[in-house]
């Protein structure tokens, strides 16, 4: 990626973007310093759209890493002199790694137990809705063992209508 602000620093392009814009990260301003016909901008620009549009849940520092790679032995890109990796991530620069892994496990580890709880309240409604069917279910039973019992105490009345008649001695 070629980088197209002249003499401009990354520190004074980061007090700029961040007069304009409120908050800036790195890669803003890698977007905003290679504003030509760079194919890895339009890229990050993607990313960052693709982002907010919830299809992908990478932070400003992972698209960053993803297109410029880790940053090695003290210095942080995109900031211009004067700031250290350990300033900006609060670890060292041999932990980072440790610390990125462990955020994304935690992400992870969230998004599972959202799944789980999730599952929970499904598996309660289903359990739910089995225990209404079931009583559903038991109370046509119990009707239909009434209708029975009446239909047998009305045939036998009816039997013994016919017994004690002489309807069929004609």
């Amino acid at each position: 990626m070629l980088y197209y602000n002249g003499t401009k620093t990354f520190a004074r392009l980061r007090q700029e973007l961040a007069k304009n814009e409120g908050k800036c990260s790195r890669v803003d301003v890698l977007v905003a310093s290679r504003t030509g016909k760079s194919k890895k901008a339009d890229e990050i620009k993607k990313l960052k759209e693709h982002r907010d549009q919830g299809l992908n849940d990478k932070t400003n520092e992972q698209i960053f890493q993803d297109m410029r790679g880790n940053d090695t032995h003290g210095y942080l890109r995109a900031y211009g002199p004067g700031k250290s990796i350990t300033q900006h991530f609060k670890v060292k620069p041999s932990r980072l790694d440790l610390f990125q892994e462990l955020i994304e496990v935690k992400k992870k580890v969230d998004q599972l137990i959202e799944e789980a709880r999730k599952d929970a309240e499904n598996a309660r409604m289903e359990a739910e809705q089995a225990k209404k069917k079931q009583k559903v279910a038991n109370d046509v039973d119990r009707k239909i063992e009434q209708n029975n019992a009446n239909w047998e105490k009305k045939f036998h009345q009816l039997m013994n209508f016919i017994k004690g008649s002489n309807y069929l001695k004609r």
